[in-house]
């Protein structure tokens, strides 16, 4: 079989050239099917399986079945037999593995060296196929499927969730529980031991089997250990076959017989700004994502005219978003949130009038969503944005658009909009959920799993509503007329496409006291909401707009088309000439909300207090709230023009940028001056995040000195990174979540220890931090050779060019932010191959010392 060394495709019937890499597709005589990607940019390998096997299939007396399989695969193989053995290999190479379980499938994700390609695949492979599923340890591990799901009980979303399925059909997946609890799932049970057994043999078999592999290697390499390895697995499950699941066309319709479209609503008092719309639509699977992407890019216009636009002129919603969640093989749930402002909470029913309406219009005249040649610049930019991203991430995308597409594999589903239109027309107002939420709802039912309490109804009809005129996207101005000329893919790791160029801004106010630091990240948030609405267009020509938040800084990253740089960036600077200060509050009050529907540790990993030193993140944010809306604009526009402005450039800037800058800060050509290292010793901050659980993170702080210690540092992280899994959850089952890492700042160099449980106490959780901390010299001390040289290949791979131009471009941003001395990264790789046993030894007993700084964090 011949590569398909293509670097460019053209698409039937639209018109317009994807970026490609040169891929071949196997079919194995078992019923592996197999995608290979030549990425010659890329350093690692990314392998991306997807096993057609989700919640929906597993029995209805086990809920949650799929999703513990899932978790029970990675705690002991035949050939990794440890509970943390797979763990320790990946985390020993530097690389790192995810998986995740949906509906009709279940992804499974590693990404390693380049070299570790054929060990690589072999402990997939055994993972995946050869599991001990010791009784012990899925008992414990029930445990941890059990706090995240009490973590989850709290989110909004899930209960919006769950009140949902109660209004479906039960004998439908959807109106099924599927993360998994204690009370669903019994390993000490036989009968559960045997059916687990049973249906991982029945599901996870050779003919389930999509795997995507993305590397450096030639396809035939690849091809030749693909064949190698998986041509021995079994096609079929050892027999006596079980009795087969009912597969997805025996499901009933997801919307019971008879039921008319309802009002929904559920008691969540910090919910009351949103309501979202619930149809049930029919949709091949291939068809989803793309729809959804159109819809998207639609609902983000805010002119005269538009949905978004007539919401806010009449004061009532402030956004919109929408999901295409798949349902089963052949149908979707169609979803549109808004985020209602103050006088929309009285409007919900006039909203979805008018929202219905604006659907029904657009599946009859497809140009209110798009027309050809834009709907072509958002196909193209999609696949251009699928290119640059990392192998890792792009294997995971296109390993479940794979399964979706149900036939030969193809990177991005181009479709015509007569096409998404006709399945846009499908949807039936009678088959309709109206949610929204009330503070109290006195007679409510309550939800079994993700407990909320709700109350349905009828929705008898519609207000009287003036129905306006929808009117076609005016053209997009940053899209070139005529016909789009090819250019070739870039070569070696550049950070740019053919004729882009990207700058860096960073402003920095000088009074660190002054309010007008504390408008920084408020600033921020308004110009992300502007930038979605406003420009659009922009990103339709290829653009990208991305924040590298700061505390007490205003920064961002903007990348394109080199002619479009300058009208862009003063698109974006023009919003801060925007007098409704209101509308920007909303926009930080939905990140805030946002924020607080992520775990614990992860929430704790984005405040202000992760990101700078001691005593530095505690903004006077309060004194926001004595601004009024008016004088908020005003404070953002002095904030950028009395701070200093620094820049980096990349590529072939245009001049015009700096006309455009002009009376926007005061230019500074160095980086941001670093921050002086916080003073050594021990220092703590309660962040009073909420929640039932508790979360504990530990900041180790040292100066960048020198090459040596920053090497030290980075082993020391890779080394204790699997240790610290395996004393704190697979020993102590302290927690379930768990956090370890290096970094650079401007301020130095750091390692962060985090744990999340649902049971411990903060006490005890930083104690089993600070132990952990401390006997890292005495476990190094008898570190085998061979484990400290894997260690420092990890650490060389990880100084290695960044996957992905993107990536490549944020890296060197952040080495220019972090003032990197020329050189520096040269210097850490030749002090890596020097450092003794020793050297790493007197290190982590340095931790503990004078030198280094120790910030504890607590979520509550």
């Amino acid at each position: 079989m011949q590569a398909r060394a293509c670097f460019w495709h053209t698409v039937i019937g639209m018109g317009c050239e994807f970026p490609s890499l040169a891929r071949r597709t196997l079919h194995l005589e078992n019923g592996v099917q197999v995608a290979l990607l030549h990425d010659p940019q890329a350093t690692r390998i990314a392998l991306a399986g997807s096993l057609a096997a989700g919640s929906f299939h597993e029995p209805a007396g086990w809920p949650g079945l799929a999703h513990f399989v899932e978790h029970a695969l990675f705690l002991g193989s035949h050939g990794r037999p440890g509970a943390s053995d797979f763990a320790d290999y990946v985390h020993a190479h530097g690389g790192r593995y995810n998986a995740r379980t949906l509906a009709l499938q279940t992804l499974y994700l590693l990404e390693m060296p380049a070299r570790e390609w054929p060990a690589a695949l072999a402990a997939l492979d055994d993972l995946l196929f050869r599991p001990l599923f010791c009784r012990e340890r899925l008992l414990r591990e029930r445990a941890v499927l059990h706090a995240e799901y009490l973590a989850r009980c709290a989110d909004g979303a899930q209960q919006v969730q769950g009140a949902i399925a109660e209004q479906l059909h039960p004998g439908h997946p959807l109106s099924r529980f599927h993360a998994g609890a204690q009370d669903t799932l019994q390993p000490q049970s036989a009968q559960f031991m045997t059916d687990l057994r049973d249906w991982h043999a029945r599901h996870y078999r050779a003919a389930n089997l999509c795997l995507l592999i993305s590397g450096p290697q030639s396809l035939d390499a690849l091809e030749r250990q693909v064949r190698e390895r998986l041509s021995a697995l079994p096609a079929a499950p050892p027999e006596p076959e079980p009795e087969p699941e009912p597969d997805w066309p025996d499901w009933p319709d997801c919307w019971p017989a008879g039921q008319p479209a309802l009002e929904l609503l559920l008691q969540q008092p910090e919910a009351i700004r949103r309501m979202s719309l619930w149809w049930p639509l029919a949709l091949e699977p291939a068809l989803q994502e793309p729809l959804q992407t159109l819809l998207d890019r639609a609902l983000q216009r805010a002119g005269a005219g538009s949905l978004a636009g007539e919401l806010r002129a009449r004061g009532w919603a402030q956004r919109l978003a929408v999901q295409v969640q798949p349902a089963d093989a052949g149908s979707g749930l169609l979803v549109l949130h808004v985020d209602l402002l103050d006088a929309g909470a009285a409007h919900e029913r006039a909203i979805a009038a008018l929202c219905c309406d604006w659907l029904e219009s657009c599946a009859a005249d497809p140009r209110l969503l798009a027309d050809e040649p834009v709907w072509q610049a958002i196909c193209r930019e999609q696949a251009w944005q699928e290119y640059e991203l990392p192998a890792f991430e792009r294997a995971a995308l296109w390993v479940e658009r794979w399964r979706q597409q149900g036939g030969d594999w193809r990177p991005w589903p181009p479709v015509t909009l007569e096409t998404l239109a006709a399945r846009l027309a499908r949807l039936e107002r009678r088959r309709m959920i109206v949610q929204y939420a009330r503070p109290h709802l006195p007679c409510a039912a309550t939800t079994p799993w993700f407990p909320v309490r709700w109350q349905a109804r009828p929705l008898a009809g519609w207000p009287a509503v003036r129905s306006p005129r929808w009117q076609t996207p005016p053209p997009n101005p940053f899209l070139p007329s005529g016909p789009r000329p090819a250019t070739a893919l870039p070569d070696g790791a550049s950070m740019q496409r053919p004729g882009h160029a990207a700058v860096l801004l960073c402003w920095r106010g000088e009074d660190a006291q002054g309010v007008a630091l504390a408008g920084a990240p408020l600033a921020e948030a308004a110009l992300a909401q502007h930038w979605r609405e406003a420009l659009a267009d922009a990103r339709q020509a290829g653009c990208d707009w991305c924040s590298l938040a700061h505390p007490g800084q205003l920064r961002f990253h903007l990348s394109g088309p080199a002619q479009l740089l300058a009208p862009v960036l003063s698109t974006l600077l023009a919003a801060l000439h925007c007098r409704d200060g209101g509308a920007w509050r909303v926009a930080l009050r939905r990140q805030e909300t946002e924020g607080a529907q992520q775990m614990l540790l992860r929430q704790m990993l984005t405040h202000p207090a992760a990101q700078c030193r001691p005593g530095d993140e505690a903004l006077p944010a309060a004194a926001l709230a004595q601004i009024d809306d008016e004088a908020l604009p005003a404070l953002l526009r002095g904030f950028l023009r009395d701070s200093a402005l620094h820049r980096l450039d990349f590529g072939a800037v245009p001049e015009a940028v700096g006309q455009v800058l002009q009376g926007w800060g005061r230019p500074v050509p160095a980086p941001p001056p670093a921050p002086a290292h916080p003073e050594p010793g021990v220092h703590s901050r309660r962040l009073g995040l909420g929640g039932d659980e508790q979360a504990v993170l530990l900041r180790l702080l040292a100066p960048r000195i020198a090459p040596r210690e920053e090497a030290a540092w980075r082993l020391l992280a890779v080394l204790r990174q699997g240790a610290f899994y395996q004393a704190l959850r697979v020993e102590q089952g302290l927690g379930y979540a768990l956090f370890s890492r290096f970094q650079t700042g401007e301020a130095g160099i750091e390692l962060q220890f985090g744990v999340q449980s649902p049971h411990a106490s903060a006490e005890q959780l930083q104690e089993a931090i600070r132990r952990f901390v401390a006997d890292g010299a005495a476990a190094l001390a008898t570190l085998p050779e061979a484990r400290l040289q894997q260690a420092r290949q990890a650490v060389l791979d990880s100084l290695a060019e960044a996957d992905g131009q993107r990536a490549r471009r944020l890296r060197a941003c952040q080495a220019w932010l972090n003032a990197e001395p020329a050189g520096w990264t040269a210097a850490v790789r030749a002090a890596l191959a020097e450092l003794s046993q020793a050297e790493l030894c007197r290190a982590a007993m340095a931790l503990g010392g004078p030198d280094t700084s120790w910030y504890w964090l607590f979520g509550r």
